[in-house]
């Protein structure tokens, strides 16, 4: 009985095999930036003081975010001031690629108000400030972008702008996939500040759950 099932599970075995090396010759489609460390910050803990109104230990944040900004978890930090903290994404999607967050916690773009449109304009600055700094060309020839992910494709609940560049140069999936405004998954920064400036909410898609 065993010896009849045999072929069965080395025939299984080819075709997984053979599937996965088939796969293999399009990873080059799904490479991230991960070993590209140039100017990139150290990765340290470190404990970022609140704004205002934000309790000291951030314990009403239960985001990895929130524990980033707590010093319990190490970041990349490019930049910083009293109100937001960008540092280098983990899993970095082009040459450049940062979060920029608000410390106060907001959980995502569906949270936003009409009232919060300081708030992003302020992320949206901090953004540009960081494409000045590490990619100035970029920056000119608008080869950029800055978005946000809308939920339920949003991987931290905690509202981030993603700044990547060059645009040019990142992997089709993340440039037309991913990180493409207008898809249902993102909407860009200037979308956001729109919408909120017209007294809309963020997003122009009902919350799916």
């Amino acid at each position: 009985l065993i010896s009849n099932k045999c072929p069965i599970i080395i025939t299984r075995a080819k075709f997984i095999g053979a599937t996965m090396g088939g796969l293999s010759c399009f990873q080059f489609l799904f490479n991230s930036h991960n070993n590209d460390i140039s100017n990139q910050p150290p990765a340290t803990c470190i404990y970022h003081e609140p704004p205002p109104g934000v309790v000291s230990d951030y314990s009403n944040n239960p985001s990895v975010f929130g524990k980033i900004l707590n010093g319990e978890l190490p970041s990349s930090t490019y930049q910083e001031n009293a109100d937001f903290l960008a540092f280098r994404d983990r899993s970095p999607k082009a040459k450049f690629h940062a979060l920029v967050i608000p410390k106060r916690y907001v959980q995502n773009v569906y949270s936003l108000t009409p009232d919060d449109v300081n708030l992003v304009q302020d992320m949206q600055q901090m953004g540009l400030e960081l494409l000045e700094e590490e990619q100035p060309k970029a920056l000119v020839d608008n080869d950029y972008i800055l978005c946000f992910h809308i939920p339920p494709f949003n991987s931290v609940d905690h509202l981030h702008l993603h700044v990547l560049a060059p645009a040019s140069e990142m992997n089709f999936v993340y440039r037309y996939g991913k990180y493409s405004c207008g898809a249902r998954w993102c909407i860009s920064d200037v979308e956001v500040i729109e919408r909120l400036k017209g007294g809309q909410v963020a997003v122009p898609y009902k919350q799916l759950f």
